[in-house]
C-alpha cells in the first residue's frame, strides 16, 4: 500500500527502512524512553509524598507488574511485529474498534512524552547555566532550544536517533549507578524497614494507600520500556528482538530504579523523607553532600536522561502515528515519509506539540507542577493500554494461536498485572489529588470519549479501513 500523498514525488520512500537496527538499538528505545536518570530524580521523587520511605516497596511492586505486561507484550510481539504496535495487538485479539482505541491513548500519552521531558530540560538547563556561566536566557528558551535538537536527531533517520540513544543511555547509568553506591556506601541509615509497607506517609490500609497512590509517579518512570514495540518494522528479527528488548528493559531498569530508589531515600534519610519532597533537586543536594564540586555531573546526566527520553518519545509516536495514518485511521499526511524513511510529518507534528504543550502549562502552573499535571495525565492512559494489552493476550492465543495456549502464560501472568493496576487507578480517583492533578482524570476521559466518537464514525464511514488497519502490517505474521 503506498504512504505517498497526493502530489508527492514517485521516488517518495513507501515503507520504513527494514533491518536497521539490531537488539542494542531497540533496547535503548526502551529504555531511554524510561529515562532512567531523569525518572530518579523526578518521577519516582514525586511519589514521596505517599509512599514516604517505602518508596523502594512501591518501585519493587512496579518492576514485578512491569516484567509480567512485558512478557505479555511479548507474548503478542512475536506474532504481530508492526510498527502499529498496540493498536495491532488489541486489533486483532479484542476488536478493531478496540484496537483503534487502544492505539487513540497510547498517542495521548506519547505526545505528552516530549513536552513533559521539555520540563526538565528548560528549567534544568536554564539554572545550570545560570550557575556555572552567569547566563539566564530563561527555561522557556532553553525549551525550544532542546526541542531543535530533538527533531534534528529524529528526523534524519531511525539509525542516527538509535545510535544516540545507545550512548545517552549507558552515560545515565553509569553515573546514577556511580552515585547511588557512593550514598548507600557513606549512610549510616541502612536498614530493610523501607519494604514495610507501613511507612507509608498516608493512612490506611495498613500503608498500602499511599503506595497504591503514589505508584501513578512510580509506573510513570516505568512507562516506555515497550516503547521499542513500534521500531518492529525497523529492526532485525522483530520477533524475537522486540520481545527481548522490552523484558530486558523492564527487568535491568526496574533493578536500576529499585537500587536508585533505596540509595536516595537513605542518602537522605528515612527519618527526615518528608522534608525530601520541599527541595527542588534533592539528588543535586545529596551528590553535593558526597561529590563536592563534581555534583555537576549529576546535573548534566538528568540533561542527558530528559534529552534521551524525548528523543525515544518522538521515534515512538511518530511509527505509531506513521502506522495509523497509512491505514487511514488517521490523516494520511501522517504517513509519509522523507530521503531517509523518517516519517516526516509525524514527527513535525510531535514537535509542534512538544512545543505548545511545554510552555503553555509551565507557564501557567510553573515548570515543577506543570511536570506533574503532565506525567499525570500521560500515566492514565499509558495504564489503560497496558490492561487492554494484557487482556488480549488470552484472546489473541484462543483465537489465532489456540494450540499454543498455556494457562500460566496465557492466562495468569497477563491477569495479575490487570489487577494490580485496578488498584492503582482506583486510589487516582478515590481521592482525588490536589489541584491541578485533579484535571488529569477529566482530560483523559475527554480523550476517550472524543476517540469513541471518532471510532463510531469510522465505523459507520469507513469501516473498511478500520479492518484493513489491523490486517495492514499483520496479515502474513499471524499465519505463520
Amino acid at each position: 500500500m503506498s504512504t505517498t500523498t497526493p502530489g508527492s514525488s514517485a521516488t517518495t520512500p513507501q515503507h520504513l527502512r527494514a533491518n536497521t537496527i539490531g537488539l542494542p538499538g531497540v533496547l535503548f528505545q526502551s529504555i531511554t524512553t524510561m529515562a532512567p536518570a531523569s525518572a530518579v530524580s523526578f518521577s519516582l521523587g514525586a511519589a514521596i509524598p505517599y509512599t514516604g520511605s517505602t518508596l523502594p516497596l512501591a518501585v519493587f511492586i512496579a518492576l514485578i507488574v512491569c516484567c509480567f505486561i512485558a512478557l505479555s507484550i511479548g507474548s503478542l510481539a512475536k506474532y504481530l511485529p508492526s510498527a502499529g504496535g498496540y493498536f495491532t495487538y488489541v486489533g486483532q485479539s479484542l476488536g478493531i474498534q478496540a484496537g483503534w482505541m487502544t492505539g487513540w491513548l497510547f498517542n495521548l500519552a506519547y505526545l505528552l512524552i516530549v513536552p513533559f521531558q521539555l520540563l526538565v530540560l528548560g528549567p534544568v538547563a536554564n539554572s545550570f547555566v545560570n550557575q556555572y556561566f552567569h547566563l539566564s536566557l530563561g527555561w522557556g528558551t532553553w525549551a525550544v532550544i532542546f526541542a531543535v535538537v530533538i527533531f534534528g536527531l529524529t528526523y534524519f533517520g531511525i539509525k542516527i536517533s538509535a545510535d544516540t540513544g545507545i550512548v545517552l543511555g549507558i552515560i545515565e547509568i553509569i553515573v546514577f549507578i556511580a552515585l547511588s553506591i557512593w550514598l548507600i556506601a557513606t549512610s549510616s541509615n541502612n536498614t530493610f524497614a523501607v519494604f514495610n509497607p507501613h511507612a507509608s506517609l498516608l493512612p490506611g490500609l495498613g500503608g498500602w494507600q499511599g503506595i497504591f497512590f503514589g505508584m501513578i509517579f512510580v509506573l510513570l518512570a516505568f512507562a516506555g520500556f515497550e516503547s521499542s514495540a513500534p521500531l518492529a518494522e525497523e529492526s532485525r528479527n522483530p520477533r524475537r528482538t522486540v520481545p527481548r528488548a522490552i523484558l530486558l528493559a523492564a527487568i535491568c531498569i526496574g533493578i536500576f530504579y529499585v537500587f536508585c530508589s533505596y540509595a536516595g531515600v537513605i542518602g537522605w534519610g528515612p527519618a527526615q523523607i518528608s522534608q525530601y519532597p520541599g527541595n527542588a533537586d534533592p539528588w543535586g543536594t545529596m551528590a553535593q553532600r558526597v561529590w563536592g564540586p563534581f555534583s555537576f555531573i549529576v546535573i548534566l546526566a538528568i540533561l542527558n536522561s530528559a534529552l534521551a527520553n524525548a528523543n525515544a518519545g518522538v521515534n515512538a509516536a511518530s511509527r505509531m502515528m506513521y502506522a495509523m495514518g497509512r491505514a487511514r485511521i488517521l490523516p494520511a499526511p501522517l504517513s509519509h515519509l522523507n530521503r531517509e524513511h523518517a516519517p516526516d510529518i509525524a514527527i513535525i507534528f510531535t514537535m509542534i506539540i512538544a512545543i505548545v504543550f511545554s510552555l503553555i502549562p509551565g507557564a501557567i502552573y510553573g515548570t515543577s507542577t506543570g511536570f506533574a499535571l503532565l506525567g499525570t495525565i500521560l500515566t492514565l492512559p499509558i495504564i489503560l493500554v497496558y490492561m487492554a494489552t494484557c487482556a488480549s493476550v488470552p484472546f489473541f492465543y484462543l483465537k489465532k494461536k489456540r494450540a499454543e495456549f498455556n494457562i500460566l502464560r496465557h492466562i495468569i501472568v497477563p491477569l495479575i498485572p490487570f489487577i494490580v493496576l485496578l488498584f492503582v487507578l482506583y486510589f487516582q480517583l478515590n481521592p482525588l489529588p490536589a489541584a491541578p492533578l485533579n484535571l488529569a482524570a477529566p482530560i483523559v476521559a475527554a480523550w476517550l470519549i472524543i476517540g469513541i466518537i471518532i471510532v463510531t464514525v469510522l465505523s459507520r464511514r469507513t469501516p473498511e479501513n478500520l479492518v484493513n488497519s489491523v490486517k495492514l502490517a499483520t496479515e502474513d505474521n499471524i499465519s505463520s
